[in-house]
């Protein structure tokens, strides 16, 4: 089966495909914002994409032949896959965000490296400390 562009089922199912790709990239690489975004269109075009109705053909076009299953059904789960990973892992960064905050404050008004360290002392003994105690 070829790509149909005029398909609306076809084109939300690679929307959110690559849309879903990108949102997942943009988590990794601290773009949140972005990722929440494009995550989100994601979402939104895959489960519009998996509920859509096969299209009627046309019936003035030329008989094509029967295709069996849904068309792009693999890019829409793909998709939704994808989207719901690189939502994952923005809810996780803004929840560390939220949580931490005394911390990430304290970071971002140090005006020294002496004083950047000593925000350490307001996270949480155990290996969140030597995760976010380290990265800075």
């Amino acid at each position: 089966m070829r790509w149909d562009p005029t398909d609306p089922a076809q084109r939300r199912a690679r929307y959110a495909l690559l849309s879903g790709m990108w949102a997942f990239f943009f988590a990794l690489f601290a773009w949140p914002y972005v990722a929440l975004l494009l995550g989100s269109l994601a979402l939104y075009w895959a489960i519009s994409a998996l509920r859509a109705k096969p299209r009627t053909p046309d019936p003035d076009a030329p008989a094509r032949p029967e295709v069996s299953g849904r068309p792009q059904r693999t890019a829409a789960i793909s998709g939704l896959v994808t989207a719901s990973l690189a939502l994952t892992v923005v809810i996780a960064t803004f929840t560390t965000q939220f949580v931490y905050r005394d911390y990430y404050t304290c970071v971002n008004d140090s005006l020294t490296t002496a004083s950047e360290k000593s925000c350490k002392e307001l996270l949480p003994e155990g290996p969140v400390r030597d995760m976010l105690g380290s990265a800075q």
